[in-house]
């Protein structure tokens, strides 16, 4: 590195930074007179001030500006800081994920291969074991980065709050999270036999064999387990995985717009909002909201129908197919459940109940969804208005129109004493019938105009009020003016007269 990269590291500025403002301090505690307090220090005087305080005291108005550049220098070197920081959060929030997901799909593999090994054959349970020696290696990985990740978080912390040590922020909840993240990212299937261990002769032995002599259990024990409802241990240790997909929601944060903006991340500070990924979810559900439950939807899917497939899983004999497996999510997720295909264990049962919790979370923001999509926009609303509010006034005016026709009918039956006969009280029935329906047509159209002002109206309405108020207010103020001259002018006139006065008492 050359000397003039040297000069402006962020270290060197910090440095001088702190010698600048010992040095102010020791100057003002050398001057007595000079006791500035550090508002004044901090806030940015006019040119007169300055030109004033440079005729005065000098040496204090350098002082002043050397201060100025320091805090300059500290919050450009803290920028800096924040930004290597967070690169290297996103960095590191990559690797994981890609070794998380890794995992899962490695996982599902060998699941796989299990599920088609019926007769258990040794290649199958060869590649079986060399896959989860496969995921046991990106495990120890992934929990190294874990532990890195926090301390590259922590330090993150410091900087954005101004903390002099990252152990500062290293609370009990901290502590807490980071070791049920490394708990979720340990969990996976445990290889039982190695590859080198298939070269030595062991005579007849088998697969059951190693189980017993690792002390896990063998296939006739697992038989009974799962006669009991029980799962196989590689799926039981295989299901849990898929809470890796919190990395996913770790990378769609860090990659996101609304987080890596500095200046937004300080409107969210001033405003006191997280652009956390809950924030994140609720921004892509109101931006796009059918885009984003299609992709949750498909998702929750895929990732249910394989756990309904793996938990009906028994050893040595034929497994439930995918698309059984999907017949079964749908009908679960639905909450329709016809019955002709049920989990056969707990650990299906338990994925069905949660399968069920989250179809009905999903349908009420499909509902919501759909409600948003069918909701007519202002524009439509004022049209739709506008049409219903014409059709309105002419069924008023046919009303109208029949009510002075049945009155003029009326009227002329009376005058010829015609007002007990059957055509008189028919008259009369239709013109009380037309004015009731004139009146519920008025009430009708009341609610129509009523039903286009909205909260739009209304701030625009307040608006222009307050626009009038303050036109009102002008003119008052113009009124009181105009007052004042016109006092000031009789007054003059008064004194105008008084001095013709006196020149006309001179004169005679």
């Amino acid at each position: 590195m050359s000397t003039t990269d040297n000069l402006h590291s962020p270290d060197i500025l910090c440095n001088k930074s702190h010698s600048e403002a010992s040095l102010l301090l020791t100057t003002i505690v050398l001057i007595p007179e000079s006791t500035p307090p550090v508002s004044n220090i901090l806030s940015f005087e006019t040119t007169d001030e300055i030109n004033n305080e440079d005729e005065l005291n000098p040496l204090l108005n350098k002082r002043r500006r050397s201060t100025r550049t320091s805090l300059m220098a500290d919050v450009s070197r803290r920028l800096y800081k924040r930004k290597v920081l967070y690169n290297r959060l996103r960095e590191i929030s990559n690797i994981m994920c890609v070794l998380g997901m890794s995992g899962v799909i490695l996982m599902i593999i060998e699941n796989e291969i299990t599920f088609m090994n019926i007769e258990n054959n040794d290649a199958y349970t060869c590649i079986s074991e060399r896959i989860k020696l496969i995921i046991s290696i990106t495990t120890m990985i992934l929990v190294n980065l874990v532990f890195y990740y926090h301390r590259i978080d922590l330090e993150f912390y410091a900087v954005n709050n101004s903390l002099d040590q990252w152990r500062i922020g290293l609370t009990r909840t901290r502590i807490f999270l980071m070791l049920f993240e490394v708990f979720i990212c340990m969990i996976h299937p445990i290889p039982r036999r190695f590859p080198f261990m298939s070269r030595i002769k062991h005579g007849n032995a088998t697969r059951e064999d190693f189980d017993v002599a690792l002390g896990l259990p063998s296939t006739s024990t697992k038989a009974a387990f799962l006669s009991q409802s029980y799962i196989d241990f590689d799926v039981a240790l295989g299901l849990p995985m898929f809470a890796r997909v919190y990395l996913i929601c770790r990378l769609v944060t860090f990659h996101s717009r609304l987080v890596a903006d500095v200046s937004l991340q300080a409107l969210g500070y001033f405003n006191q909002v997280s652009f956390d990924f809950l924030f994140l979810t609720k921004t892509y559900l109101t931006r796009w909201p059918t885009r984003s439950l299609l992709i949750f939807c498909t998702f929750i899917f895929f990732m249910g129908s394989w756990s309904l497939r793996a938990c009906n899983y028994i050893s040595g004999h034929d497994q439930v197919s995918m698309l059984d497996s999907m017949w079964l999510f749908i009908m679960t997720f639905t909450t329709v459940g016809y019955g002709d295909l049920k989990p056969s264990n707990y650990c299906g049962r338990s994925i069905a109940a949660i399968t069920a919790l989250i179809g009905v979370l999903s349908t009420a923001l499909l509902i919501s969804v759909l409600a948003q999509k069918l909701e007519l926009t202002r524009s439509e609303k004022y049209v739709h208005n506008f049409v219903l509010n014409i059709g309105l006034g002419k069924e008023r005016q046919i009303q109208a129109a029949n009510i002075i026709k049945y009155a003029i009918k009326r009227w002329y039956l009376n005058r010829k004493h015609q007002s007990l006969t059957s055509e008189y009280i028919k008259i009369q029935r239709r013109l009380y019938r037309s004015i009731h329906f004139n009146q519920r047509l008025k009430r009708e159209q009341k609610k129509v105009i009523d039903s286009c002002i909205g909260l739009p109206e209304l701030i625009t309405a307040q608006r222009e009020s307050n626009d009038k108020i303050k036109k009102l207010m002008s003119m008052e103020v113009k009124v009181d003016r105009i007052e004042k001259n016109v006092a000031d002018m009789s007054t003059t006139m008064n004194n105008i007269r008084n001095t013709l006065d006196l020149l006309l008492n001179k004169i005679s």
